[in-house]
């Protein structure tokens, strides 16, 4: 298997990969997210020879408590099982947390599966309060990580 590259992509390139990973129980079509077309959010999708095989979403959003209202939020984290622990996952949150910072971020949160927390984790993210449930998605926790702006 080649390596991955990591660049930019529509929010319209995301959303298969989202379905397939995220949301099998939902359309494409469904995958819109809130802030997926606005001017400071950024994409990211990894590839090996052209396939998509990870993608990441970054934008403006304040905490939940509303204790960073200039927080940046990632969403739509996934990739595919055969590049989970080979880099692919580090790679598209860093870029996101590069975008974020650029533009003066200093709070960067997720809502985080819980079966995916220990990622976030070895990033530097801190859980935030308790596993809450998503309906019709699973368990999730509220995980934060200060960066560099």
């Amino acid at each position: 298997m080649s390596a991955f590259v990591v660049r930019p992509v529509t929010a319209a390139e995301t959303r298969p990969l989202r379905q397939r990973i995220l949301r099998p129980q939902q359309r494409v079509e469904e995958l819109v997210y809130p802030h997926d077309d606005d001017v400071d959010t950024l994409h990211v999708a990894a590839f090996v020879d052209g396939a998509l095989v990870g993608t990441a979403t970054i934008h403006p959003d304040p905490m939940p408590d509303g204790r960073a209202p200039d927080a940046w939020r990632i969403r739509g984290m996934a990739t595919t099982p055969e590049m989970r622990r080979k880099g692919c996952g580090v790679a598209l949150v860093k870029a996101c947390l590069d975008h974020a910072s650029t533009r003066g971020g200093r709070v960067v949160w997720c809502n985080a599966r819980t079966s995916a927390s220990a990622f976030y984790a070895s990033l530097g993210f801190v859980t935030q309060g308790d596993e809450f449930e998503l309906p019709g998605i699973g368990p999730h926790y509220v995980m934060m990580k200060r960066v560099a702006g």
